[in-house]
């Protein structure tokens, strides 16, 4: 696909989210491999963009093939702090690829597009970090934000809540727990 196309194509979508879920299928589809969508790029997909809009992009997927098609599609590499690399084309925003693996070991939902199949975060680690930021934010925003994501279903309890323990959010799991119950 040329980037012309691909301009042609996500100038279509009907959401933000749809345009996301439609690059990342589209990116999958020229890479050859599969292309999860991750962080906040993934809350926007799972709430929609009138609830929540992240900055960029953040996606993981195979790092010796994603570079190549993003330069074919007019992407430029730009390097943030710490000599961190991002993508970016004015049309589309900021590209983070994230890593070339998932770190949860949880499954990413499968997500359907007219432009092919894209992997979408498991929605647990998208909670647990919406819970850590709530909490030391200070931010009912957030956590409206976990509350909307827990009631996704199905969720792995014991996962939230090992890593609720871990990073010493258990008291805002608690609370999560009694307004899912509500």
């Amino acid at each position: 696909m040329k980037a012309t196309e691909l301009e042609r194509v996500l100038a279509k979508a009907p959401t933000a989210e749809s345009r996301i879920a439609w690059f990342g299928a589209l990116l999958g589809k020229e890479t050859g491999s599969a292309v999860e969508i991750v962080g906040g790029s993934a809350i926007q997909i799972y709430l929609s963009s009138d609830i929540y809009v992240s900055q960029d992009v953040d996606i993981v997927g195979r790092r010796d093939r994603i570079p190549r098609v993003l330069l074919r599609w007019g992407f430029e590499q730009v390097e943030g702090r710490s000599r961190r690399v991002y993508w970016h084309k004015s049309s589309i925003g900021l590209i983070d690829i994230v890593g070339p693996g998932d770190r949860s070991g949880l499954r990413p939902r499968e997500l359907e597009t007219p432009y092919g199949r894209v992997l979408v975060s498991a929605v647990e680690p998208l909670i647990t970090r919406r819970l850590v930021r709530a909490q030391r934010e200070h931010s009912a925003e957030l956590f409206a934000q976990a509350i909307r994501l827990a009631k996704i279903g199905p969720v792995d309890w014991t996962y939230i809540e090992a890593v609720a323990k871990f990073e010493r959010v258990t008291p805002i799991l608690k609370r999560l727990r009694k307004a899912l119950q509500a």
